[in-house]
């Protein structure tokens, strides 16, 4: 019995844990980036308002780019709490098996 296969074994497991950690981080972060954009789209669709040809595109396109600039800053310092949220409830259950939906077996 050698014990450098148990350490080997212990790193890997490790080493997926700490992968699976960041990748629920990152998984959590994204959820707070797309309720970021409903949320600032939803408080600044009216602030853009303009009618017109060329300047209601532009004003659109000022519009989504600012959305989109806005929402990933906030994700990015979780500023609304969503990400602590769904990484909480992870953690919470992390003991508990997946839904199976539709799957009986």
């Amino acid at each position: 019995m050698k014990v450098g296969n148990h350490i080997s074994i212990e790193q890997s497991a490790l080493s997926e844990s700490r992968k699976q950690t960041q990748d629920r981080e990152k998984t959590a972060v994204q959820f707070e980036e797309i309720f970021a954009k409903h949320l600032v789209s939803e408080l600044t669709k009216n602030s853009f308002k303009i009618d017109g040809g060329m300047m209601g595109n532009a004003n659109k396109m000022y519009r989504e780019f600012i959305t989109d600039a806005l929402a990933t800053e906030l994700a990015a310092q979780r500023k609304l709490g969503m990400a602590d949220l769904v990484t909480q409830y992870w953690n919470i259950n992390k003991d508990e098996k997946p839904l199976n939906y539709g799957n009986d077996g």
